[in-house]
């Protein structure tokens, strides 16, 4: 950098070095080239360093080191309140009777202290920059456009080039950036630079500097060595060397004084440069508005400056992609285009009102519409990058207003990721089959199928895939985006980075994909509860009556004087309903999980932990500047959506159930005393069974009597409530023999019974007798079978083994003897209703409302939609829940509410 460079050197800006001036020229005053000494005339310049000669005794160097002077006063200098003039009206040197004056009408005194002709009025400054610049200039759409700078000033620019004059290079460097890089015409700026690069080999590596180059300068690897941190006070910094349009050297500036993009900004211009910050800002700007004295008619390079190992300030060249380049009028420089053929330049302008003219009317404007700064990260060295680049997109309009945005994206080398992804879906998806397939076998011998593999079985291996795939989906890609979102923030040595863009596409399709496919298991597994069968077994007996409601006997005969009463069926709807209540009941409540995760994400702006800048800071930025990517917002949004779920699940588990109220554990209670017993098939010969019996021996009890019941077990003056002696456990988990099937369905036939002519209220009556029927008939099976009073139709009481466990499946046979499974929990018969399958509901209500509110971009919408969605599922589920407990539970549709 300049900074680096001693008393006797000067800093050549093209190769970026300090280099000692020599003979007996000295730096000049801002160190960017050599000067000749005092009383020295400069006769010839090569590039930065000038030929200079002594000026003979007695006379004195002009004010431009460009003649000798005699003085009228001797010394050539004047008072304050006056102007050296040692030219003539007509640009000749004065060489014999310089004076002490004004400048003369048509001049105007310039900063170095002498007179300058004026271009066209005094009041302007340097008019050099008002001539019109373009001549040829082909535009985005193909129209050329033709400028008088160019005719007038070409062929000298390229004379005083071939004569080593470093500001005409550089004015023809501008014409050609201007020009858009394209060559071949004798008044092209880019054919003339091209052949004097030939045709002078000195100049070869300044004019290469300027000129273009391949993709394979970004590939460097060690240029930068510095390592940059996730750290407050770790930012990239940019200088930019500013040119006028007539090759004019304006000097060095930072950032801070030269922004890259032309919205009004307020924050501060180092904030959207702090390295790992995603920033992007767009704005609209009204031409007539835009007068900023910075970019006007003036053309840049940018630096990167930074510090290396041993603490020296460096600069390093950034090289931009710039969309206007055209090689055999054809434009091969965006982004999205093949890398191998980009062509990088090293200067760009930023807008040019100054020359442009569309059918002689309207004033046309080229501007840079789109920047972008891309630091590309290193793939071995963490926290090195390779050389960054800009890419600029230029529009050309006649309208009032235009849009502009500035971008600063990070980069990495995606292939170790796609190829951690391929492996992985190469190991689970083979497994979510492999788990699929023992489902299927699963199911198929809980349904009682003699063959492992049939139709059915085919068939419910697919449908089990579909839910597990869409897990996998979710879980993995879930995964994937909290991951990079959350280790990309919390690192200090930069090792990871967010997705690309194509990557981002990638996994929100894939997360579609997966709530496609958890709606489809969600709706297979409410299937599977909805055509569960349930029937509730009655172990109350009949009370013998003796006399008539009078007192009196019924007959004198003791032999007749008693009188079976019908058991009391109130008892069996309770439970029912209580049972069909059940159904719904949930761990989480969705409208909470809602209303809780807008509050937070909107109102306490935890969204703001999307945006991509290192730490979780929420505030330290305008979050309209930082981006939040696809993955980074579908972190946040899964993240907070699930561990709301978590939470709403412990305090549901842990606080109410343990402290206020157990529904599961109270439908148990309620059943013993109520002397029910529940058996629920989820399959043909798979289920679960709740043993209700009453240790008291009956349910029909007045309100002294219940409580003198709840009293002696309190008291321990009674038996235990399991189903085994000497034990309280009553639920299990059932896998029936084969011939309990049979006789279940040969009952269960009865109540499907009609009388053929019947119509009307006969209709119905002779279907409540066959109901009726077949209840009083199922319900003495059942407790037969309970209390092992059916030869060939038995079971065992056992406990589950550990491999059983883990696969969900039985190891063992049961189709002869079947299987009751202790559940020392007693909430395994949950699995039953939605609060066993909560994690379907949860994930499916995760998904829909992630994918809503990144489609959408409102999450008050998102969630209205998984609001209205789960409901209407939800009041479909219950309709056909209870119309198919009606059915099998063989109870009066009338008294289920």
């Amino acid at each position: 950098m300049p900074e680096n460079c001693t008393r006797l050197q000067y800093f050549n800006r093209i190769e970026l070095r300090c280099e000692i001036c020599p003979n007996t020229t000295i730096p000049s005053d801002d160190m960017m080239s050599c000067k000749c000494s005092k009383n020295q005339i400069e006769i010839f310049r090569n590039g930065f360093v000038p030929t200079c000669e002594e000026c003979p005794e007695g006379t004195l160097s002009s004010p431009d080191q460009t003649g000798c002077l005699n003085c009228n006063n001797g010394t050539c200098h004047c008072p304050s309140q006056s102007t050296l003039i040692f030219r003539d009206a007509s640009g000749n040197l004065l060489t014999n009777d310089a004076f002490c004056g004004n400048c003369a009408s048509g001049f105007y005194r310039n900063d170095n202290g002498y007179c300058t002709k004026c271009e066209t009025s005094c009041s302007e400054m340097n008019s050099t920059n008002s001539d019109q610049v373009y001549t040829r200039i082909k535009l985005q759409n193909g129209v050329e456009m033709k400028s008088i700078y160019i005719e007038n000033h070409l062929s000298t620019d390229a004379k005083l080039c071939s004569e080593r004059n470093i500001q005409s290079c550089e004015a023809m460097v501008n014409m050609c950036v201007l020009q858009n890089f394209e060559s071949g015409s004798s008044l092209n700026a880019c054919g003339l630079l091209e052949n004097i690069k030939r045709l002078f080999n000195p100049w070869q590596n300044t004019l290469d500097a300027l000129a273009t180059t391949d993709d394979s300068e970004l590939e460097n690897e060690n240029v930068i060595d510095h390592q940059y941190l996730f750290r407050p006070d770790s930012s990239f910094e940019l200088f930019f060397a500013r040119y006028d349009v007539n090759g004019t050297f304006d000097g060095f500036f930072t950032s801070e004084d030269i922004f890259l993009h032309f919205c009004d900004d307020s924050l501060n211009p180092f904030a959207p440069f702090l390295f790992g910050r995603r920033y992007q800002k767009e704005c609209k700007i009204r031409k007539a508005t835009f007068t900023d004295p910075r970019l006007e008619r003036k053309l840049f390079e940018v630096y990167l400056k930074f510090s290396d190992e041993q603490g020296h300030s460096k600069l390093y060249p950034v090289h931009i992609l710039n969309s206007a380049v055209r090689v055999n009028g054809q434009l091969l420089n965006f982004a999205n285009k093949d890398r191998n053929r980009w062509v990088l330049t090293r200067r760009f302008y930023l807008f040019d009102d100054y020359s442009m003219k569309f059918d002689n009317s309207s004033k046309l404007m080229r501007f840079a519409a789109k920047i972008g700064i891309n630091v590309v990260l290193q793939k071995e060295r963490d926290g090195y990058i390779n050389p960054p680049y800009l890419t600029i997109e230029y529009d050309d309009s006649t309208d009032e207003i235009f849009e502009n945005s500035l971008e600063i994206i990070y980069h990495k080398d995606s292939s170790g990721y796609d190829q951690k992804l391929i492996i992985a879906l190469s190991i689970i998806i083979p497994m979510s089959l492999f788990w699929s397939a023992l489902c299927s076998y699963s199911w198929g011998r809980r349904q009682g199928k003699p063959s492992a593999v049939d139709a059915s079985s085919i068939l419910y291996f697919f449908v089990c895939e579909v839910s597990i795939l869409g897990d996998v989906f979710f879980v993995l890609f879930g995964f994937i985006a909290c991951w990079t979102t959350f280790a990309y923030k919390s690192q200090t040595y930069v090792l990871y980075n967010m997705l690309s863009y194509d990557q981002e596409k990638f996994l929100f399709h894939y997360f579609i994909a997966s709530l496609v496919l958890k709606f489809f298991g969600l709706l297979f597994t409410m299937g599977a509860l909805v055509f569960q069968e349930t029937f509730f077994i009655d172990w109350e007996r009949q009370k013998l009556r003796q006399t008539d409601e009078h007192g009196m006997p019924l007959s004198r005969d003791l032999h007749k004087s008693t009188e079976a009463e019908p058991v009391v069926v109130w008892r069996t709807y309770l439970i029912a309903n209580e049972w069909n209540e059940l159904q719904q009941y949930r761990k989480t409540s969705l409208a909470l999980q809602v209303i809780t995760m807008i509050l937070l994400m909107e109102y306490f702006q935890v969204k703001n932990y999307a945006l991509v800048e290192p730490e979780f800071e929420r505030d330290a930025f305008d979050s309209s500047t930082t981006l939040s990517t696809l993955a980074s917002s579908l972190a946040v949004t899964i993240f907070v959506y699930l561990s709301l779920a978590l939470l709403q699940v412990l305090v549901r588990v842990l606080i109410v159930e343990r402290i206020v109220t157990d529904p599961f554990h109270n439908f148990v209670d309620l059943c013993s005393l109520s002397n029910i017993s529940v058996l629920s098939l989820t399959h043909s010969l798979y289920g679960y069974y709740i043993h209700g019996r009453s240790v008291h021996g009956k349910g029909d009890a007045g309100m002294s009597e219940m409580n003198e019941f709840l009293q002696r077990e309190r008291n321990n003056l009674c038996g235990f409530r399991g189903l085994e002696p000497g034990s309280e456990l009553q639920t299990f988990t059932v896998n029936l023999p084969n011939l309990f099937r049979s006789k279940y369905d040969e009952i269960f036939a009865v109540s499907k019974q009609t009388t053929s002519g019947v119509v009307g209220h006969e209709a119905i009556t002779a279907k409540m007798n066959a109901t009726v029927d077949a209840h009083s008939q199922m319900n003495s099976f059942l407790k037969k079978f309970v209390d092992h009073s059916i030869t060939d139709i038995e079971y065992v009481v056992r406990d589950r083994p550990v491999l059983e466990s883990v696969l969900d499946m039985e190891m063992s046979d049961s189709s002869i003897t079947g299987t009751f499974t202790r559940d020392p929990v007693e909430i395994a018969y949950s699995r039953c209703f939605v609060y066993g399958n909560e994690w379907a509901w949860t994930s499916f209500e995760c998904l829909t409302v992630t994918v809503f509110y990144l489609w959408s971009g409102s999450l008050y919408l998102a969630g209205f939609v998984v609001y209205v969605i789960s409901h209407l599922i939800r009041l479909i589920f219950g309709y056909l829940s209870t119309n198919h407990l009606i059915k099998t539970s063989l109870v009066d549709q009338r008294f289920l509410v």
